[in-house]
């Protein structure tokens, strides 16, 4: 959603282009319009995907977090191992908080943490480029090459 605004017309227009062309001059060229629409954009798309979550800045959205907003001043990534998300599940501020869970809470919480937890992270409020509202989610889109972003879930404000 915030990658296609930026770019997306440069998928597109080759699309319309092959379109127009294959309806007023060779039908051809609307064989060429549905290729590019099943063949070479489901192919870009798992680029872009693959692009986007390689990158170290994908920890935000990927890895279990405590987040804690100081409006206007920074937020503050707290990584959170299966022990700490544990004492989350345990001693959770919000009565009945909504996890967006990607198995049951019991599989997230047996499961032994293999992996390595990184370091807790400090985003200025300046690298905060602008906050869009989903039906779910606060989005929170930070400066950079590359569109980073943090989600946090509507159920996780109290």
């Amino acid at each position: 959603m915030l990658w296609l605004p930026r770019y997306g017309w440069t998928v597109i227009l080759p699309v319309i282009a092959f379109a127009i062309i294959g309806i007023f001059f060779d039908e051809r060229f609307l064989l060429v319009a549905l290729m590019l629409v099943f063949i070479v954009i489901p192919m870009l798309m798992s680029f872009l995907y693959t692009y986007y979550m390689i990158t170290p800045e994908a920890r935000r959205t990927v890895l279990r977090k405590e987040v804690i907003i100081d409006e206007g001043e920074s937020l503050k990534l707290l990584y959170l191992s299966s022990e700490n998300l544990q004492d989350e599940i345990k001693s959770d501020s919000c009565h009945n908080r909504e996890l967006l869970p990607v198995g049951s809470v019991k599989q997230r919480v047996n499961k032994t943490d293999v992996s390595h937890v990184p370091p807790p992270e400090i985003i200025p409020w300046s690298d905060i480029k602008f906050i869009r509202y989903t039906s779910r989610f606060r989005v929170y889109v930070t400066h950079g090459p590359r569109l980073m972003f943090i989600l946090v879930p509507h159920s996780a404000l109290c």
